[in-house]
């Protein structure tokens, strides 16, 4: 079974989420500034990259047999995205900081679901 169409788009998403994670993790440890404003087109962007890879791979898995665990490691980047933006306005503080980890472990929920694609419980 080709499986084409679910990696473009989390490849595509696991290299935004994690370029801008590391961007703001440099940024945090620099004395660069950046503008909140782009700061917050960055982490829309990132965030908006995972929502549609994940609603691509909930279409997909309508008709197809993808495997259970990476439909699970992309339900839990769902349930990830509405705690990040529950807690919005606490990561504030550390903001570059807090984004980058958050980020970064998107990145790597997105490799975890990769690695799983067409692994199932049998």
């Amino acid at each position: 079974m080709e499986f084409y169409f679910l990696e473009l788009p989390s490849y595509i998403s696991l290299v935004i989420c994690g370029f801008v994670g590391l961007i703001f993790l440099a940024i945090h440890f620099s004395k660069f500034e950046l503008s909140f404003n782009f700061s917050n087109k960055l982490i829309l962007l990132s965030c908006f990259s995972v929502l549609l890879q994940v609603l691509v791979v909930i279409y997909y898995t309508q008709n197809n047999e993808i495997g259970s665990f990476s439909l699970f490691y992309n339900i839990v980047n769902l349930f990830i995205l509405t705690f990040l933006y529950i807690y919005r306005n606490e990561m504030k503080v550390n903001y570059h900081l807090y984004w980058s980890f958050a980020l970064l472990f998107l990145m790597g929920m997105e490799i975890r679901a990769i690695q799983t694609i067409g692994l199932g419980l049998n």
